[in-house]
């Protein structure tokens, strides 16, 4: 006898491994014959930009680069404060297990720490040590049975359930361009450190689509030509949309901001103004709170039934949530004291 039923897809996606990987990124940086040499190193800072991913048959590939700022102390009758900035790309094969090219990653990559070291006084070198997590997930459409339909005296043991059904995932890109001005009476020499942070996430979902807006935030130490050290900040909003098809305003999303690439450009010392563009990735997964009614067990006193079960993982109660926090804290610090001959 063929049993009819009635079913309901669920689209899961699943959690299929998680890794955390060290990474050793190491380069030269060689000082232009511009400046002067390298007395000490005051301060070494950097920033990782993951410009592309692959999802291989049983590893995963990174490529991207780490941007390093270096100010120092040059060796010179007048002691000057000066900067080196590089980027240093950087190619990571990493061995995951049970992944195939079907499968999405979503990694986080950040400095655990900067090495600098002077290798004489016009060459330093610089080691940057990566660390890599990554969460690899797989997408797979399940049919659960929720009805026996052509079996009259046939009772069953059944239950509730709400879980996670992915709707669909997506990419975009969003460009955060901006002139930033400095005081007037600053002559741009160099651009000592950049800092960027993105802030202010939001998102709103609507027909077929998930707008994300978040606020770019910029800050930048630059020497003057008078050997002055000033700090600029900037602020600038970016939108953008990612196209997922048939999401509604219930759904829940879940909206990653990622630092693709990163252009900094002073321009002439009359416009007393920097160029900078970064580029950012905009990742959107999103989730329907689905009811089910799983048969947890069938029985007939008139026909012979053979009731097979499938265990099935998959996500349950996600929320997005947020909240403001504000952190204020009193630091002590010794009395710096200047001692002068006279």
């Amino acid at each position: 006898m063929q049993v009819d039923m009635t079913k309901e897809s669920l689209c899961i996606n699943k959690i299929i491994g998680q890794k955390t990987e060290y990474i050793m990124v190491e380069g030269d940086m060689i000082v232009p014959d511009v400046k002067p040499d390298i007395l000490n190193t005051i301060s070494t800072t950097g920033q990782v930009c993951i410009y592309k991913k692959e999802v291989l048959e049983g590893k995963i590939r990174i490529d991207g680069e780490v941007q390093v700022y270096v100010i120092y102390l040059a060796d010179n009758e007048n002691g000057e404060t000066r900067s080196l900035n590089t980027s240093v790309d950087f190619t990571q094969v990493i061995d995951f297990e049970n992944c195939d090219s079907s499968m999405s990653l979503d990694e986080v990559v950040s400095i655990g720490n900067l090495e600098c070291r002077i290798l004489n006084g016009r060459k330093i070198n610089v080691k940057a040590n990566l660390q890599f997590e990554g969460t690899l997930y797989s997408n797979e459409t399940v049919e659960i049975v929720k009805q026996v339909n052509n079996v009259k005296d046939i009772q069953s043991l059944e239950r509730n359930l709400t879980v996670n059904s992915l709707v669909g995932e997506g990419t975009s890109k969003a460009f955060a361009k901006d002139t930033i001005v400095i005081d007037n009476i600053d002559n741009l020499a160099e651009i000592l450190k950049t800092e960027v942070a993105i802030k202010n996430r939001d998102i709103k979902i609507s027909y077929n689509k998930v707008l994300a807006k978040a606020d770019v935030c910029v800050k930048m130490l630059y020497l003057t030509e008078d050997n002055r050290v000033k700090l600029v900040e900037s602020t600038v909003p970016i939108m953008g949309f990612v196209d997922i098809e048939n999401v509604t305003e219930e759904d829940i999303c879940d909206m990653k901001y990622k630092l693709k690439n990163m252009l900094v450009k002073p321009n002439s010392v009359e416009e007393h103004s920097i160029y900078i563009e970064a580029q950012i990735e905009l990742y959107a997964r999103v989730y329907q709170n689905k009811e089910i009614n799983v048969i947890g067990d069938l029985y007939s006193p008139s026909k012979q039934l053979i009731f097979n079960q499938r265990s099935i993982n998959t996500m349950s109660d996600k929320n997005c949530m947020q909240s403001a926090c504000n952190i204020r804290e009193k630091i002590s610090a010794p009395e710096i004291v200047r001692k002068s001959n006279l």
